[in-house]
């Protein structure tokens, strides 16, 4: 790591803390946001909020591109127990013994600021004269972590396009142990709904057991439908009921007559979102031909969410799997220049959801994963990240977009 970028070590911790103090669940990310927006008012940058309260900054290019997009979400997922954070607090910053400790900061604080200080970086450059040949944008997005990819979702769909801003590669600043990312499986929450007849539970045969109807799945379920999981190289596919709602409940001494099952499915190419729906659906579809009493329907999860602007979406809880090629020509680039730094990069697919599910996997924009956190930090009690490997990842992104647009990273 060059001194220049070692010297920024109070700068980024002073920056990011700011980030770790806002408490940014999600729906709550307006706090955050203003730490953005306040950064860039300040240098100078285009930048705005949109309707759904997404965060943007671009620095306009003159030529045939490429047009980049750096981006991650704000929103952070609760802490949990406050004693498992003991001796730290999850949203005082911390640091301590070369690492920083805040909820938030390996999923994807870290990541989003390192993104954000390499794009100042290059601010400084074309403010010093340098020239672009395409769009550099920054965006800091809502509403990732319940994995419905709401925030980006309406940037892609509205914002980008309505401000003639094209995309011709993306880079995600998700926690990725210093490697590039450029895939993942794929994630959908799947609801499948029993249906039974309710009667006094002295009488049970008055009525339908919606729990007894739901046992058959729920056992097909955990069998995988009796076959083995499909394997490919980001992984392979799993399946889990995460839970059993059952009514009228505990309350009454009632048989019961709906049953919900909630199924977290994880899949990998070829299969896709729509295979996953039409494999239980075909179950239920057997299962109704042996037992003419079986009603149940099976669907995604859907959600409906209001943001901290007032903007409200229902979108379905998932990500669909998506991969950028291993020779893509910006993977090839990327990987040569972090090497040419010393950093030891490997090209990895993640095993959790990422809005990469959007941007490559919808939109079919060449997609990298690039941050200095740890994947095993996210989520966690005590969540930190190595404050040396966040700024060796300053230096690479801003070394990365240096080497797009043919710029002299020593000016």
């Amino acid at each position: 790591m060059k001194d220049y970028y070692k010297n920024m070590e109070d700068s980024w911790v002073e920056f990011v803390s700011k980030n770790i103090r806002a408490q940014a669940y999600s729906g709550e990310e307006k706090a955050t946001s203003e730490v953005f927006m306040q950064a860039m008012e300040e240098l100078g940058i285009e930048h705005f909020r949109d309707e759904c309260g997404n965060v943007v900054g671009v620095i306009r290019g003159e030529g045939d591109g490429p047009n980049v997009l750096l981006t991650g979400h704000m929103d952070v997922v609760p802490e949990g127990s406050i004693d498992a954070w003991s001796p730290y607090s999850p949203f005082e910053p911390k640091v301590e013994d070369g690492k920083l400790y805040g909820r938030g900061i390996s999923d994807m604080l870290a990541g989003l600021t390192s993104e954000f200080f390499a794009f100042m970086e290059i601010k400084k450059l074309v403010d010093a004269g340098a020239k672009i040949s395409g769009d550099l944008i920054f965006a800091a997005v809502v509403y990732e972590e319940p994995a419905e990819s709401i925030g980006t979702i309406y940037l892609m769909e509205h914002t980008l396009p309505e401000h003639g801003l094209d995309v011709d590669l993306c880079y995600l600043g998700e926690p990725s142990d210093g490697n590039l990312a450029i895939g993942q499986r794929g994630k959908i929450e799947l609801v499948i709904e029993v249906y039974g007849k309710v009667a006094h539970s002295s009488a049970p045969q008055e009525g339908i057991n919606a729990v007894e109807k739901a046992l058959p799945i729920m056992d097909a379920i955990m069998h995988n439908f009796g076959s083995e999981p499909l394997v490919h190289e980001m992984g392979k596919t799993s399946m889990v009921i995460t839970d059993v709602v059952v009514t009228p409940g505990q309350k009454y001494s009632c048989v019961p007559d709906y049953c919900e099952i909630t199924v977290d499915q994880r899949y990998v190419p070829p299969m896709t979102i729509e295979d996953t729906v039409s494999r239980v659906q075909k179950f239920l579809d057997e299962q109704k031909k042996k037992d003419p009493e079986l009603r149940a329907v099976v669907h995604p999860r859907m959600n409906k969410r209001t943001c901290y602007t007032g903007y409200e979406a229902e979108a379905a809880k998932q990500h669909p799997a998506w991969v950028t090629g291993k020779d893509n020509e910006y993977v090839e680039l990327t990987y040569r220049t972090l090497k040419e730094l010393g950093q030891d990069v490997e090209k990895i697919y993640w095993q959790f959801g990422t809005d990469g599910s959007v941007i490559c996997g919808k939109y079919n924009i060449p997609t990298i994963g690039y941050s200095g956190a740890m994947m095993s930090q996210a989520h966690q009690a005590q969540e930190h990240v190595e404050i040396d490997r966040i700024l060796d990842c300053i230096e690479g992104y801003t070394a990365v977009l240096c080497r797009l647009y043919g710029l002299d990273m020593s000016e």
